[in-house]
């Protein structure tokens, strides 16, 4: 499977957010994820690096 795990980035740690991410769309400073499940999450930010080899999504969080 080709799913990927979201996180949040901050300076002191990457925290997970949802496993499992089947759909990602980034709109009006807003990133709107989606799992295998159907589990809907809205996070306030910014897509700060994806690693495709990894299957990892890292998200800049707004208030930083």
């Amino acid at each position: 499977m080709c799913e990927s795990n979201v996180y949040i980035r901050n300076e002191a740690e990457d925290k997970l957010v949802m496993e499992d991410v089947a759909q990602l769309k980034d709109h009006d400073g807003k990133i709107w994820i989606v799992d295998l499940l159907g589990e809907e999450k809205e996070i306030e930010g910014k897509v700060q690096e994806i690693s495709f080899l990894d299957h990892k999504v890292f998200i800049s969080p707004k208030n930083l």
